[in-house]
Formats: C-alpha cells, structure tokens, sequence
C-alpha cells in the first residue's frame, strides 16, 4: 500500500520576540558569541503552535511499541517551544542541520552560559535545542494549568524567565 502524501508544512515561528524576555535576552547573546566565534548563526524555531506539533508528529512518525503499529502524537504543551520557552538555533546555510561538531560544541556551551539547558547534552540528542534551564525538563500537568487559566506570561514568572 502507497504511503500518504505528506501534509503541507506548517511555517515556523522564529521569531525570537515571541520568547520570553529572559530567553529574549540569552538567544541575542548566544547568536552573537556564534558570530564572534565565526559560526554563522539563525534562529529556526521559537515559539511552537499545536498546528506545527501536529505537522512535526503527525505525518510518517510512527513505531511499532510490540502490539503493532502506533503513530506518535506529541501534545506540545508538553514541550517548552509552546511557552516560548525554548529555541532551536542551526547553521544559516545550505544545510543548517549537518553543521560541524564545532558548532554545535560552541552553541552548547554558550546557551549553557546564558542560563539555558542545552539538548546536546541529553541522552536522545536535540543539538540545535536549547531551553530555560530554571524549568524542568517538560512542563508539568501544573505548567499546563497555568497556561490555560492565566497565558504562558504566567508560566514565564513562575520560573523567573520575565
């Protein structure tokens, strides 16, 4: 049986002014230390709607979990991109996913500088993420809560990124 065709891609915010000031503030400095230290930097993805999550995890992600076949859906208030909490920062060329180990090593030790947790440094690598390193490492069924009742500015006061 042919395989689906896949859906049409779902724009990326990367806009940094949708993070949260804290993270506003190291994302510029982390781009401009890749700049100093001859990395050409871009900002990818900031900010992650439920529509992009869908588009990310729905098409062609799927395993078999011993019982069968499962697709994937990963709820992204599950993931700090949804608060503006994180960003994914690549190389600003051709092919921004396969930089050299130098990039991503200077990235990791400059996010980790900036008060950010830096995914190059998890046992399921994530080298372009970087996240707020004074929140867990997902959000919790609390986090998600406050962002319904009160916006994702009361999850950035909560843990001190405002």
């Amino acid at each position: 049986m042919p395989l689906p065709k896949p859906p049409v891609e779902v724009p990326v915010t990367s806009r940094v002014t949708a993070l949260a000031p804290k993270m506003q503030t190291a994302v510029l400095a982390i781009v401009k230390e890749m700049a100093d230290a001859g990395h050409n930097a871009k900002v990818f993805e900031t900010l992650r709607t439920a529509e992009r999550q869908e588009f990310l995890y729905g098409f062609g992600r799927q395993y078999d979990d011993g019982r069968g076949t499962v697709t994937k859906v990963q709820d992204v208030r599950k993931g700090w991109h949804f608060y503006g909490l994180a960003v994914d920062i690549v190389q600003n060329d051709a092919s921004p996913w396969d930089a050299p180990q130098s990039f991503w090593q200077t990235l990791g030790k400059s996010a980790e500088k900036h008060g950010l947790t830096w995914g190059g440094r998890w046992k399921f690598l994530d080298l372009p993420h970087s996240q707020w390193a004074g929140a867990p490492i997902t959000p919790t069924a609390l986090d998600i809560a406050l962002a319904q009742e009160k916006g994702i500015q009361a999850v950035w006061a909560k843990y001190s990124a405002v």
